[in-house]
């Protein structure tokens, strides 16, 4: 796993790219987004949805439990490679985030503090980011970022200040307030915890 220090964490504004990204993904996500840089070297680029999908639900432990399944987040550009939540790596490119619980099954019991993840599916396979993902397809498309058969999860935490970056016991966690159909939400996204931490 890539380590990560915090002593000089850094959060910039940047604007959309003219290129690079899918058209679709552009029409639906903040004009200006964040440069998230940690004193490793370790940077990249986040530029948060328009609005999060809201729904209502039953979810014992979750942080965010008005937010849809299989919801749009955003988009991430990361610059290197990362290890997700289990460990698995995701290769340097440009990412779709879509917002999902972990499954309410034996499998899954007392794999984390809290049910709430992010998973990655490579951006140019997300033509349609507005339209909210089944679990089944969530799971198989972000399965392509980790060439495994499992997603890659990037962990949700409890947000902190909107637009900084905070030492939590799970790991680095940048906090960003999203607007969504009823006002605002803040999330906290850990990019840098992992379940052996």
């Amino acid at each position: 796993m890539t380590a990560f220090a915090i002593a000089q964490q850094k959060v910039e504004r940047i604007a959309l790219p003219a290129s690079g990204l899918p058209e679709a993904i552009l029409h639906d996500v903040e004009e200006k987004g964040y440069r998230l840089t940690l004193d490793t070297g370790w940077t990249a680029d986040f530029w948060p949805t328009k609005q999060l999908l809201e729904k209502e639900k039953n979810v014992p432990g979750a942080l965010y439990p008005n937010l849809e399944p299989g919801g749009f987040a955003g988009i991430i550009v990361l610059r290197q490679d990362i290890s997700d939540y289990r460990g698995q790596t995701i290769r340097a490119g440009a990412y779709s985030l879509r917002y999902e619980l972990l499954p309410q099954d034996g499998n899954h019991l007392g794999v984390s503090p809290n049910p709430d993840f992010l998973l990655a599916i490579p951006a140019s396979d997300d033509p349609n980011p507005v339209q909210p993902w089944t679990l089944k397809k969530v799971v198989a498309m972000s399965s392509k970022s980790t060439g495994s058969n499992h997603p890659a999860v990037i962990a949700l935490d409890n947000a902190g200040e909107p637009g900084t970056m905070s030492k939590t016991d799970q790991g680095v966690v940048f906090s960003v307030a999203v607007a969504t159909g009823s006002g605002t939400e803040k999330l906290g996204i850990c990019f840098t915890c992992s379940a052996s931490q």
